[in-house]
């Protein structure tokens, strides 16, 4: 099985963005942390370096993690009305105070700086293609179909899961190619059968095993789990290896290319705010 490199492709794209700035384009992305995990604070960083690469400005803005919802709101509005700043990133999860309060958190920051495409507006906007972002996982993944499958018309697409970010928008962006999608709540080989592509985020750390494979497909792991002291997927990556296809695998997949299309979102948002 060719495994697909998430970090080459990554790096293609954000070497794209910096020619970009060679115009005098330099976008301002500003992050919202409500105080945060070390998980939260390791995927801040690596937001913040690939704004760096491409030539943008990156601002933190770290919040008190007892901040109350209100308060946070009013930091977006004042984020939305400054004209310095083209993309609004709230980090997620919130604290389990704010939890409650998510959708309505979201609903106030500006789609048109909504550079994660998580707004209740972008993602309803979508099966309309009116949206301003589209989530960046969402787009990462669609790119890899593409590539692989190019003519996505009549393909049958398999997704497992039922997450805002990646398998709803997903969805929908595949069914507007003309695919066959069928979306499930659980993994079984069986589904296998007349796929050509399957996008898994959803069940058991490695469950989907090189033995359920009886044809070439193109298998996208989306699932993270921490397991024996490493970081693995859904798919079992070395009982695959010998399959055909292709696997765009965890680690070192979809997470570098989602980050590459966050950047892809935040100079789309820069040049719309300079026109």
């Amino acid at each position: 099985m060719e495994i697909i490199n998430g970090n080459e492709l990554a790096k293609k794209i954000k070497s794209s963005l910096r020619e970009d700035h060679t115009n005098g384009l330099r976008p301002v992305l500003a992050i919202v942390l409500v105080a945060g995990d070390e998980e939260s604070r390791v995927y801040v960083g690596l937001k913040e370096k690939a704004v760096h690469d491409i030539g943008g400005v990156c601002r933190q803005i770290i919040t008190p993690g007892d901040i109350t919802k209100d308060k946070l709101i009013m930091l977006i509005n004042e984020l939305n009305n400054d004209d310095t700043v083209h993309g609004i990133l709230l980090q997620l999860p919130l604290p389990e105070g704010l939890q409650s309060s998510v959708e309505e958190i979201l609903s106030a920051i500006d789609p048109q700086k909504d550079v994660d495409g998580f707004t209740p507006a972008n993602r309803g906007l979508l099966s309309t293609d009116s949206q301003f972002f589209t989530s960046c996982a969402a787009l990462g993944v669609h790119l890899v179909i593409s590539q692989i499958l190019a003519d996505l018309k009549g393909k049958e697409i398999i997704l497992v899961g039922d997450s805002f970010d990646v398998i709803t928008p997903l969805a929908i962006m595949l069914m507007q190619a003309g695919s066959r999608v069928r979306l499930e709540s659980d993994y079984t080989p069986a589904m296998l059968k007349n796929a050509d592509a399957m996008v898994i985020e959803k069940g058991r750390p490695e469950i989907v095993k090189g033995e359920h494979l009886e044809h070439s497909l193109l298998l996208i792991d989306a699932g993270f789990y921490w397991e024996n002291g490493r970081t693995v997927g859904n798919v079992d990556r070395d009982s695959v290896k010998e399959c055909a296809g292709w696997l765009l695998p965890v680690p070192g997949g979809l997470g570098p290319i989602l980050i590459a299309m966050l950047m892809k979102n935040l100079c789309q948002a820069a040049r719309q705010r300079n026109r």
